[in-house]
């Protein structure tokens, strides 16, 4: 399966989103949209894109924990063994973030 490049951008109305590098805006749906209202964007202070870019890098690193804690636990229950196993993987499978 080919890599994803992904990219954290601020689109024009101010929404952050994570979507392929190789998309061009609009082009695909992104994987993530970020949100503020006008409201909450006073509350941060207009902090918006950085707090959206640190929610979803937190995301990611979330889920990199939880696919890592699934490959130990295969491998501890005998589901996978060591050889099985790439240390690419250690990773979620086709991902890069850009």
């Amino acid at each position: 399966m080919p890599e994803a490049m992904l990219e954290i951008v601020e689109l024009d109305d101010g929404d952050v989103v994570l979507r392929r590098v190789d998309s061009a805006e609009g082009s695909s749906e992104p994987f993530v949209r970020i949100h503020f209202s006008e409201e909450a964007k006073g509350l941060i202070n207009g902090q918006s894109a950085q707090l959206g870019r640190l929610m979803i890098s937190m995301g990611l690193q979330a889920v990199a924990k939880a696919h890592a804690e699934a490959l130990k636990e295969a491998i501890e229950s005998g589901e996978l063994t060591d050889v099985d196993v790439d240390p690419e993987q250690s990773l979620p499978p086709n991902t890069k973030l850009h």
